[in-house]
C-alpha cells in the first residue's frame, strides 16, 4: 500500500492541478483572443453601416431633379429658356507681360547669356 502514501498522493493532485490550471489559462487566452477578434469585427461592420448609409444618401441625391439639372448645365452647358450664360475667363496669379518678358529670355541661347553675363554692361539691358 505505498500507492497511497500521503506524499505521493499530494504529488499526483499537484501535477493534476497544475495541468488543470495551465489547460484554464491556455483556454481563457483563446477566450480573450476570440474577444478582441468580436470585438474588431464589430467596429468593422458598424464602419461599414455608416458607409452604406453614406452611400445610400448619395445615390438618392444622384436620382434628384437637382442633382441632374446640375450635371446637365457643367456637362452638357444646358441653360433653362430665358436664362443668358455669362462666361468668365480663369485668371492666373503671372501678369501676360511676365509671361512675354519670360518666353523672350528663354529665346536666348545658353552661349549668349554667358557673353551677356561677362561682355555686355548689365546697366544697357
Amino acid at each position: 500500500m505505498a500507492v497511497f502514501r500521503p506524499q505521493i498522493v499530494l504529488a499526483i493532485t499537484g501535477v493534476i492541478a497544475l495541468l488543470i490550471l495551465f489547460s484554464l489559462a491556455q483556454e481563457a487566452n483563446r477566450r480573450w483572443q476570440i474577444q478582441r477578434e468580436v470585438s474588431r469585427l464589430e467596429q468593422e461592420v458598424s464602419d461599414m453601416e455608416k458607409s452604406l448609409v453614406a452611400l445610400q444618401q448619395l445615390n438618392e441625391y444622384f436620382r434628384t431633379p437637382d442633382y441632374k439639372e446640375r450635371l446637365a448645365r457643367e456637362q452638357l452647358n444646358f441653360r433653362a429658356p430665358g436664362e443668358k450664360v455669362v462666361l468668365i475667363p480663369e485668371r492666373s496669379g503671372v501678369p501676360v507681360a511676365t509671361t512675354k518678358a519670360t518666353q523672350e529670355q528663354k529665346v536666348v541661347s545658353i552661349p549668349l547669356r554667358w557673353w551677356y553675363l561677362f561682355f555686355v554692361d548689365s546697366s544697357t539691358k
